[in-house]
């Protein structure tokens, strides 16, 4: 398992080089607010949500699909929260 920095920064690095610009405000924004709280289990869920397509991610937020099968919607809550400028920390 990755050290708590490494997987911080591999989070980080994974939320800055989306194929949407859009998608990086979005995780800009959820990081901001939360990645200071997270633990490296909440780190890997978000990582983890993070390997679908932005088109998908954006799909799913805007509520054109419904997420599939597995997918953390918990995790994909807290980027609708993000998408949207609110936010509970």
């Amino acid at each position: 398992m990755e050290n708590s920095e490494i997987l911080r920064k591999r989070l980080i690095l994974l939320a800055e080089r989306r194929s949407m610009a859009e998608m990086e405000r979005i995780l800009g924004r959820l990081l901001a607010s939360r990645l200071s709280g997270w633990d490296d289990e909440v780190c890997q869920r978000v990582i983890a949500l993070l390997h679908h397509s932005d088109l998908d991610l954006l799909d799913w937020l805007a509520g054109l699909k419904k997420p599939e099968e597995g997918v953390d919607r918990e995790v994909l809550g807290w980027l609708a929260e993000a998408s949207t400028g609110a936010h509970s920390v």
